[in-house]
């Protein structure tokens, strides 16, 4: 078998350094057809795994080419056509196979359209779970769920190495991945955090994860989807075509696991508790600090761990008893939970010295973060500042509002402005919760200036509880801004 190492540009044409023959049977020659490039290159690794394959690659994006300048530059090796501005009904029907960004809703009438002319419809997940046929790790394990799957997916990557781990990842996309994976000549774990927006496009035939875990579930992204259950069946996808030798692993604390029973999965059901599971039924639970794992009625202590708050304790469970589901001992587990890693952007400590504790929650993208966020520190809530707000993805801030009502004094909030903003700041004011003027914001810069004149503030923490595209270009880039502003202001 031939191989090809380093990166070669031939006629604006890129070899990779992976399996050339496995990668190149499936779009040589093909006339492809990708549908959404992103301002904020979504499509950019897309495009190049097309381009590398040797597809007759096209790539339509309803952006003018003004606005997706830098994204069309990094593209500049590759012999690509474009069509910008708008989808042409003529380029779908040219292709024989059209490849969707993930940001394209599988609602879209444009899917519905390629479906209808019987085209090969695609995804990076559904390109992805075919190459990974042709490797030795086709097991992997899936994760899925509103809160808590970038940590449980890291934390498993870490119980489990040497293992490969992707997928919703900015570093680490689908099609990245799949270069590491084919090199092996050996199977490896492969840990893969999987959003709604990448389970649409899952179907039969594909193989299923041998280990689905879904971390819980709450109202999120219902500005694409409208309704909780439209957005939860989307998440089912990760479990509807698993088969009795699969397991998965849900949260019995969660009264929407019903919606995943409802399905009657065929796969091994297991639960991850804080309190002690019903003996008839197999899992991972906390017992004080105890972790205790329950199979066929009996029970075996794991590790005791103590200091964490629920949400991590809950992270902890699911990604140890799917890393022992993927073979690892109790024994292993537990001497690697010392060093678990901390996930940049989720309750991140990024900056100490003796003034202050800078948190980052950039990754708190919906009301339930936040919530999550005030609990963890309200034990010195006096001495701590809370940065939220952001745009709004059509969900409900009453919840978190009572919360604030409830435990963090009004001076210690700070508001940056935004559609989802001014939904927390009606229903605060309709729980008569400010009394004197709202810090109300136009620039995190000008939040983290006004905290830096503060006395007595021990602790500052950005969770917006909301998303970030009217000020940022996502989350990741409104948690490096705020890394850089509180490094400049208490330094």
């Amino acid at each position: 078998m031939s191989h090809c190492f380093g990166v070669v540009k031939v006629s604006g044409l890129v070899c990779s350094w992976y399996y050339e023959p496995i990668m190149k049977q499936y779009f040589k020659g093909k006339k492809v057809l990708l549908v959404g490039l992103g301002q904020l290159g979504g499509g950019i690794r897309t495009a190049q795994f097309l381009a590398e394959q040797g597809a007759k690659l096209t790539i339509t994006d309803m952006k003018p080419a003004i606005d997706l300048k830098k994204t069309i530059n990094q593209l500049k090796d590759y012999d690509i056509s474009f069509v910008l501005g708008e989808h042409r009904e003529e380029d779908f029907l040219n292709n024989e196979v059209i490849v969707f960004n993930q940001a394209v809703p599988f609602a879209s009438k444009w899917v519905q359209f390629a479906q209808k002319h019987h085209k090969q419809v695609e995804s990076d997940l559904t390109l992805f779970l075919e190459l990974l046929e042709q490797s030795p790790s086709r097991d992997y394990i899936g994760v899925t769920g509103t809160r808590g799957k970038t940590t449980v997916t890291t934390w498993i990557h870490h119980l489990l190495r040497p293992a490969v781990v992707g997928g919703n990842m900015p570093t680490a996309g689908l099609l990245k991945i799949i270069k590491q994976i084919l090199a092996k000549k050996k199977a490896a774990p492969v840990a893969l955090e999987l959003s709604s927006f990448q389970l649409e496009y899952m179907r039969k035939g594909l193989r299923p994860a041998h280990v689905a875990v879904v971390t819980n579930l709450y109202n999120d992204h219902l500005n694409r989807y409208k309704t909780l259950d439209v957005y939860a069946d989307m998440k089912v996808n990760l479990i509807r075509y698993q088969t009795k030798d699969d397991f998965l692993i849900l949260n019995f604390d969660d009264p929407h696991k019903a919606i995943f029973l409802k399905e009657k999965p065929k796969a091994k059901i297991l639960y991850v508790s804080l309190q002690a599971l019903p003996l008839d039924v197999d899992g991972i639970f906390f017992k004080n600090d105890t972790i205790i794992y329950q199979s066929d009625s009996e029970r075996h202590v794991v590790a005791t761990v103590a200091g964490m708050i629920a949400h991590q304790q809950y992270n902890l469970l699911a990604a140890l008893l799917a890393s022992y589901l993927a073979g690892k001992d109790w024994v292993s587990l537990e001497k690697r939970i010392v060093t678990l890693p901390a996930i940049p952007f989720r309750q991140e400590t990024v900056f100490v010295n003796k003034r202050i504790t800078a948190i980052n929650d950039s990754a708190a993208t919906s009301p339930e973060g936040t919530v999550a966020a005030i609990e963890r520190f309200k034990k010195d809530i006096n001495a701590t500042v809370f940065i939220c707000g952001g745009t709004d993805k059509v969900l409900d801030f009453k919840g978190l509002a009572k919360v604030i009502k409830k435990t963090l004094p009004e001076k210690n909030l700070y508001l940056l402005n935004g559609s989802a903003t001014q939904k927390l700041v009606a229903d605060l004011s309709k729980l008569t919760y400010f009394k004197g003027r709202v810090r109300l914001f136009e620039s995190l810069d000008d939040i983290v200036r006004a905290v830096a004149e503060r006395k007595n503030i021990k602790t500052i923490v950005l969770s917006p509880g909301a998303a970030s595209f009217e000020k940022f270009k996502n989350e990741f880039d409104r948690g490096r801004k705020f890394n850089t502003l509180v490094k400049e202001a208490f330094k």
